[in-house]
């Protein structure tokens, strides 16, 4: 008796909305064939994402996974009505009402896009990643970090010092493997604003570092001055410097105390390259 009545609920409820009737495949005997006749329906409509407002449990992940798959196929430029798929995810994962497992569901089936759709969508879970409420604020990171946006560097560096060990752990996860456009960009500029600490710029130089990111080494040698950023600065720059960058070290060095161990370091580093 339940199952008729939530039948026919589905099938009240996807007829006044104006969407096609999925009742039938409430009729599966059981939870794997109710989502896998859900997830055959729902591949075949434009947008799949609707039914993550169903009452049955089934359906709503059948219509995340058929999103998922619509997402992961649709090349550098997304139309609108993807978009509005995306958006119509996040809208569910970050309901109130939406229990966690689902919403982590829709957030990762957002990054099966590989796409910032402009920015917009990637602003988005930036909020969420930022928002000490939102339960799911680790798999946001996650999703942010795959989501081709190379701005959102800053923002993952900002969130490595987060209170939160879990959140600061993905945060530096995310930083170090972060792609897209103006990736690069954003790690030089992040280092020489000041406006956003030294905490927030170390993590940016840290993780350029790691990433062997070569680009980065005329702004380390500037900020090696800073206290704040010396010792990470220092690391950057005898990892990743090269002959070329010989004219910025000697720059550098001259502004560092004669004593100093960075100073001495930047020396060693400096006859090295000079006898390549």
């Amino acid at each position: 008796m339940r199952w008729i009545a939530l039948i026919t609920l589905t099938a009240f409820v996807a007829c006044k909305a104006g969407q096609p009737d999925i009742s039938k495949t409430l009729a599966g005997k059981n939870d794997n064939e109710r989502y896998r006749l859900a997830l055959e329906f729902l591949r075949k409509l434009d947008d799949p994402s609707a039914f993550t407002k169903d009452q049955d449990i089934q359906v709503v992940e059948a219509a995340i996974d058929a999103s998922r798959e619509r997402l992961a196929d649709i090349g550098e430029a997304p139309p609108a009505n993807i978009e509005a798929l995306a958006n119509n995810l996040l809208d569910f994962a970050t309901d109130t009402k939406t229990p966690a497992a689902q919403a982590i569901r829709a957030l990762h089936a957002i990054a099966e896009s590989h796409s910032s759709f402009g920015g917009r969508i990637s602003a988005r879970v930036a909020q969420l990643a930022h928002n000490p409420d939102y339960p799911s604020r680790v798999d946001a990171i996650q999703v942010l970090s795959e989501l081709a946006d190379g701005s959102q560097a800053a923002t993952l560096a900002k969130l490595v010092g987060d209170k939160d060990q879990e959140v600061a752990s993905a945060a530096k996860e995310g930083l170090e493997s972060i792609k897209g456009k103006g990736v690069t960009r954003t790690f030089i500029q992040g280092v020489a604003d000041k406006t956003l600490g030294d905490e927030t710029r170390a993590a940016l130089l840290r993780a350029a570092t790691k990433r062997d990111m070569t680009a980065i080494v005329p702004v380390a040698a500037e900020v090696i001055t800073e206290p704040g950023l010396r010792l990470d600065a220092q690391k950057a720059l005898l990892r990743l410097a090269r002959k070329s960058d010989l004219i910025q070290l000697r720059a550098a060095c001259a502004k560092l105390p004669e004593d100093s161990a960075s100073a001495a370091a930047l020396k060693r580093l400096i006859a090295k390259l000079e006898k390549e």
